[in-house]
């Protein structure tokens, strides 16, 4: 940000994100029940619009088509490198690493790539706080209207549910204050300064102990959200980082809620899982962090 301007510089912002579309095409959507292509598509645009304002993006792409890898390495300001994993955390963790070492980087945004109104409306509000040394981690908060407007009913209710429960043990464990805005911590993005220790809390790994899981294996695996999403949070707030909350004006893409709508009984299971999934890893990261005896969460790195 120029002195005495509230002009973001673009090149001082790196979006890190991954893809993985195996069963992507070209051409128009064939059908709305089409995910990859669905997906896919939106990818291609978050690239094109965030690369077209002056954002430089990282992609960790996991078995996507050579034409779709095409189509995004043909973008201006678009660096793409092929996953060491397609699980979601480690390919994070590997655009994260990316991102830090590119020139003038300042803050870097991570995301899903889908969310094209994230580079549209809302980068500015979160990476200025921490180009003004006002937070060291910004996670966005929906509007509460649009957020209830644009997203499917199903996952409306499941996040604001998540969102619920989550807050309730961050609280209860003093990592938040009783009277604090509740976090919305099951919306996906997060900005971070690029500070090594900062930095140094989303390349964290912890792995859960299978034996003394109560939940099926398949619930539980920290290296698909918590690991690059949720742990870093809660370790920051643990360890006195300043953590804020900024409302962002974020529409749901109005393609990707149709094809949800089309497979909700699919959709629904998976965020019904999600959600139990990450309220139990959390208590378990919590037990971990105050360091509860017969813990069953250990850090790999």
């Amino acid at each position: 940000m120029d002195s005495g301007s509230n002009h973001l510089n673009p090149l001082c912002v790196v979006i890190a994100t991954t893809t993985s579309y195996p069963k992507w095409y070209r051409g128009k959507s064939r059908s709305i029940k089409d995910t990859d292509k669905i997906r896919g598509d939106l990818a291609v645009e978050f690239v094109r619009i965030a690369c077209k304002i002056g954002y430089r993006v990282v992609v960790a792409d996991w078995q996507s088509p050579r034409t779709f890898r095409k189509q995004l390495s043909s973008v201006s300001g678009a660096i793409l490198i092929r996953r060491r994993s397609p699980k979601r955390s480690p390919s994070k963790r590997q655009a994260l690493l990316k991102a830090t070492k590119l020139n003038g980087v300042k803050v870097i945004i991570l995301s899903e790539p889908e969310k094209v109104s994230l580079v549209q409306n809302c980068i500015q509000h979160i990476a200025k706080p921490i180009l003004k040394g006002e937070a060291d981690i910004v996670v966005p908060k929906r509007d509460e209207e649009m957020f209830k407007k644009t997203y499917p009913f199903y996952q409306y209710e499941s996040e604001v549910e998540g969102n619920r429960t989550y807050n309730e043990e961050l609280k209860s464990h003093k990592l938040i204050d009783v009277g604090d805005n509740d976090l919305d911590m099951f919306f996906g993005p997060r900005a971070l300064s690029n500070d090594r220790k900062v930095v140094s809390l989303f390349m964290k790994s912890y792995h859960f102990s299978a034996a003394h899981a109560s939940f099926p294996k398949w619930y539980f695996d920290a290296e698909e959200l918590s690991n690059t999403n949720f742990f870093p949070i809660v370790a920051a707030l643990r360890k006195g980082f300043k953590v804020k909350s900024i409302k962002v004006p974020f529409k749901y893409p109005n393609m990707q809620k149709q094809n949800e709508e089309a497979l909700d009984n699919f959709f629904l299971e998976k965020r019904k899982a999600q959600r139990i999934g990450l309220i139990v890893e959390l208590l378990h990261f919590v037990a971990y962090l105050e360091k509860y005896r017969r813990i069953r969460v250990k850090a790999l790195r």
